[in-house]
């Protein structure tokens, strides 16, 4: 799969001088996130194939030109210049990481080129509020997230002690905020907290403090692999704790990493419908487009399947963009798209609105190694 991925990137970076309507983004497609990161590249490709093989905009073909940060702000920023000023992008898409989008946003390279984003792997208020007009956020954010997680283990479960497990960065702090505040409007506090490097991933010492304190769940704020680590670690230690995560923990890579033993019976709330949900006609699209990307038994993971979504949005924006479409004519595309149904998820920026989407539900890794819902 990792192969396929690779090769799908390859071939669209290589045409890159050929292209007209040249859209970029930076995402991690190494290290700790590099999984991640290459499903969201590989997601948007899938649909630009899609348009390109129909005849691309007014006959010129949108190229995805894909950098690596390697979950580093600073190539962020580096990669994004490179994109605006040398590349000569319309518009930029699905980034990845809140410590790289507060930077970003705080830069204000976005204003300056007046070039916009669509869609970005982070649900933190400091990137959501006031953010940048020129950010057009596809996703439900962390606190809204928390929110219903809380209230189903709270309201629903009777469950008053809960812990955190988060990563020492701007995303962390962001779940771990919004877990606080989520607990504080039930007067309740924190009956525990763990902490792992962003860098390193190494989740030991967050396992063996939560294990000792073994509240009565957890809510991970955590990537996929230090996800699957601390999991193994807590139940090796003894920990019983009921598991939540948020949507930036990929289910697939949690069951693939840490053995469905492990992984059975994690819960995750998600952004984005699930990717086996026939009955969307979004994701019946998706996953027809998608399968000559994956291999016999892959699932069509969600971080695939915001890439395409995310790809479906600024393919409408070009397209009513006009011909020779310039970064103002697909911003204001962007700002005109009110309540736009892409098929069973509606995005909405009207009265310059730049948070798309408040949807988030709640699911679970099953014995057999599947979401329910």
């Amino acid at each position: 799969m990792i192969k396929k991925i690779l090769l799908a990137l390859a071939a669209t970076i290589s045409v890159a001088v050929h292209a007209d309507i040249n859209i970029g983004e930076s995402v991690p497609t190494s290290g700790l996130a590099g999984d991640t990161g290459k499903a969201l590249a590989l997601g948007a490709s899938i649909y630009f194939s899609r348009i390109n093989a129909q005849g691309g905009i007014n006959g010129e073909p949108i190229n995805l030109i894909t950098r690596d940060d390697g979950y580093d702000a600073t190539r962020t920023l580096a990669n994004t210049r490179d994109l605006i000023d040398k590349e000569n992008a319309v518009a930029l898409i699905g980034y990845y990481g809140t410590t790289s989008l507060q930077e970003l946003i705080k830069s204000k390279m976005l204003d300056t080129a007046g070039i916009p984003l669509v869609g970005a792997y982070t649900g933190a208020d400091s990137v959501r509020t006031p953010g940048s007009a020129y950010f057009f956020q596809t996703r439900a954010g962390y606190t809204q997230e928390v929110e219903k997680i809380v209230a189903l283990l709270n309201e629903h479960l009777g469950v008053s002690r809960i812990a955190v497990l988060a990563q020492k960065d701007a995303f962390g702090e962001a779940g771990y905020a919004a877990v606080k505040n989520e607990l504080a409007k039930r007067k309740l506090t924190l009956a525990g907290e763990g902490w792992y490097d962003k860098t390193t991933g190494d989740t030991n010492a967050a396992a063996q403090a939560l294990a000792k304190a073994n509240p009565e769940a957890i809510i991970m704020v955590a990537i996929s692999k230090p996800a699957s680590t601390f999991a193994k670690q807590f139940k090796a230690l003894g920990g019983t704790s009921q598991l939540y995560g948020l949507s930036a923990i990929q289910f697939d890579n949690v069951t693939r990493q840490a053995g469905l033993g492990v992984a059975h019976g994690i819960g995750l709330s998600q952004v984005f419908p699930a990717p086996t949900n026939a009955q969307l006609k979004l994701v019946r699209e998706f996953q027809t487009d998608a399968e000559p990307f994956l291999k016999s038994g892959d699932y069509p993971s969600y971080a695939l399947l915001e890439g395409y979504i995310s790809a479906r949005l600024l393919t409408e924006a070009l397209k009513r963009a006009g011909k020779n479409p310039t970064r103002a004519s697909v911003y204001e595309a962007l700002s005109n798209m009110h309540h736009y149904d892409l098929g069973g998820f509606v995005v909405d920026f009207s009265d310059k609105k730049r948070l798309g989407s408040n949807f988030v539900e709640l699911t679970m890794i099953s014995a057999t190694g599947v979401l329910t819902r």
